[in-house]
Protein backbone atom coordinates (compact mmCIF):
# COMPACT_ATOMS: atom_id res chain seq x y z
CA UNK A 1 0.00 0.00 0.00
CA UNK A 2 1.32 3.25 -0.96
CA UNK A 3 -0.09 6.66 0.71
CA UNK A 4 0.76 9.86 -1.38
CA UNK A 5 0.60 12.70 0.57
CA UNK A 6 0.37 16.35 -0.96
CA UNK A 7 0.07 19.51 0.56
CA UNK A 8 -3.75 19.45 0.26
CA UNK A 9 -3.93 15.62 1.36
CA UNK A 10 -5.99 16.08 4.86
CA UNK A 11 -4.79 14.11 8.07
CA UNK A 12 -8.89 12.13 7.93
CA UNK A 13 -7.90 10.92 4.08
CA UNK A 14 -4.28 9.92 5.55
CA UNK A 15 -6.22 8.06 8.89
CA UNK A 16 -9.03 6.56 6.65
CA UNK A 17 -6.20 4.83 4.16
CA UNK A 18 -4.09 3.32 6.85
CA UNK A 19 -7.39 2.74 9.14
CA UNK A 20 -8.28 0.27 5.63
CA UNK A 21 -5.22 -1.76 5.70
CA UNK A 22 -5.04 -2.50 9.28
CA UNK A 23 -8.60 -2.03 10.84
CA UNK A 24 -7.07 -2.78 14.53
CA UNK A 25 -4.30 0.22 14.53
CA UNK A 26 -4.77 3.98 14.41
CA UNK A 27 -2.40 6.59 13.17
CA UNK A 28 -2.92 10.08 15.50
CA UNK A 29 -1.29 12.91 14.42
CA UNK A 30 0.41 16.07 16.80
CA UNK A 31 1.40 19.60 15.68
CA UNK A 32 4.24 20.01 18.02
CA UNK A 33 7.23 17.98 17.63
CA UNK A 34 8.34 19.35 21.60
CA UNK A 35 5.12 19.25 23.44
CA UNK A 36 4.41 15.69 24.76
CA UNK A 37 2.64 13.45 22.56
CA UNK A 38 -1.08 12.97 24.39
CA UNK A 39 -4.67 13.89 23.89
CA UNK A 40 -4.05 17.45 24.62
CA UNK A 41 -1.58 18.03 21.56
CA UNK A 42 -2.95 15.68 19.57
CA UNK A 43 -4.49 17.29 16.02
CA UNK A 44 -8.03 17.82 16.56
CA UNK A 45 -9.28 18.93 13.13
CA UNK A 46 -8.96 16.09 10.99
CA UNK A 47 -9.85 18.25 7.59
CA UNK A 48 -6.83 19.66 8.18
CA UNK A 49 -4.38 19.55 5.13
CA UNK A 50 -0.69 18.53 5.67
CA UNK A 51 0.60 21.53 4.25
CA UNK A 52 -1.32 23.73 6.99
CA UNK A 53 0.39 21.19 9.70
CA UNK A 54 3.95 20.42 7.90
CA UNK A 55 6.78 23.01 8.15
CA UNK A 56 8.81 20.67 5.76
CA UNK A 57 6.80 20.80 1.99
CA UNK A 58 7.64 17.17 0.94
CA UNK A 59 5.30 16.10 -1.86
CA UNK A 60 6.62 12.52 -1.52
CA UNK A 61 4.40 9.84 -0.69
CA UNK A 62 4.90 7.89 2.27
CA UNK A 63 5.31 3.77 1.11
CA UNK A 64 3.35 1.80 4.28
CA UNK A 65 3.55 -1.84 4.24
CA UNK A 66 2.52 -4.87 6.19
CA UNK A 67 6.84 -4.92 7.33
CA UNK A 68 7.05 -1.88 7.69
CA UNK A 69 7.66 -1.59 11.25
CA UNK A 70 5.61 1.44 13.85
CA UNK A 71 9.27 2.78 14.34
CA UNK A 72 9.86 3.14 10.52
CA UNK A 73 6.35 4.85 10.21
CA UNK A 74 6.06 7.38 12.75
CA UNK A 75 10.13 8.31 11.58
CA UNK A 76 8.73 8.44 7.77
CA UNK A 77 6.27 11.26 8.63
CA UNK A 78 8.84 13.05 11.04
CA UNK A 79 11.65 12.99 8.58
CA UNK A 80 9.72 13.41 5.67
CA UNK A 81 6.95 16.10 6.71
CA UNK A 82 7.99 16.78 10.13
CA UNK A 83 4.91 16.09 11.85
CA UNK A 84 4.81 13.85 14.81
CA UNK A 85 2.68 10.42 14.21
CA UNK A 86 1.85 7.87 16.83
CA UNK A 87 0.41 4.65 16.03
CA UNK A 88 -2.22 2.81 18.21
CA UNK A 89 -3.63 -0.26 18.76
CA UNK A 90 -6.52 -1.96 19.95
CA UNK A 91 -7.00 -3.78 23.01
CA UNK A 92 -10.60 -4.60 23.57
CA UNK A 93 -12.62 -0.76 23.18
CA UNK A 94 -9.57 0.81 24.44
CA UNK A 95 -7.05 2.15 21.79
CA UNK A 96 -3.16 1.99 23.67
CA UNK A 97 -0.04 3.92 22.28
CA UNK A 98 2.28 1.70 20.54
CA UNK A 99 5.15 2.17 23.13
CA UNK A 100 6.72 -1.35 23.94
CA UNK A 101 6.19 -2.50 20.42
CA UNK A 102 7.59 0.01 18.14
CA UNK A 103 9.70 -2.31 16.30
CA UNK A 104 6.48 -4.82 15.51
CA UNK A 105 5.52 -4.58 12.00
CA UNK A 106 2.39 -3.30 11.17
CA UNK A 107 0.83 -6.92 10.18
CA UNK A 108 2.04 -8.56 13.13
CA UNK A 109 0.60 -5.69 15.51
CA UNK A 110 -2.63 -5.70 13.43
CA UNK A 111 -2.73 -9.46 13.74
CA UNK A 112 -2.25 -8.89 17.51
CA UNK A 113 -4.56 -6.33 18.34
CA UNK A 114 -7.15 -8.65 16.60
CA UNK A 115 -6.51 -11.34 18.91
CA UNK A 116 -6.96 -9.29 21.65
CA UNK A 117 -10.20 -7.66 20.68
CA UNK A 118 -11.93 -10.94 20.63
CA UNK A 119 -14.72 -11.63 23.41
CA UNK A 120 -13.08 -14.22 25.94
CA UNK A 121 -15.36 -17.42 25.27
CA UNK A 122 -18.00 -17.65 28.25
CA UNK A 123 -17.73 -20.50 30.24
CA UNK A 124 -20.15 -22.41 31.57
CA UNK A 125 -20.40 -24.72 34.96
CA UNK A 126 -22.20 -27.44 33.60
CA UNK A 127 -21.41 -30.15 36.92
CA UNK A 128 -22.81 -29.03 40.46
CA UNK A 129 -19.23 -30.28 42.15
CA UNK A 130 -17.74 -27.50 40.25
CA UNK A 131 -20.48 -24.99 40.88
CA UNK A 132 -20.10 -26.15 44.59
CA UNK A 133 -15.97 -25.48 44.37
CA UNK A 134 -16.61 -21.80 43.65
CA UNK A 135 -18.79 -21.35 46.15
Amino acid sequence: MKITISNHTTLEEVQDAFNKRFPFLKVAFFADLNKPLNAENMVKNHQMEIGKLAPIAALEGIEIHGTTTVKQLENAFNTQFGIAAQVFHKRGHSWILTTTSDDATLDALNSKSAEDTKPLPKEEITDSADRMDLE
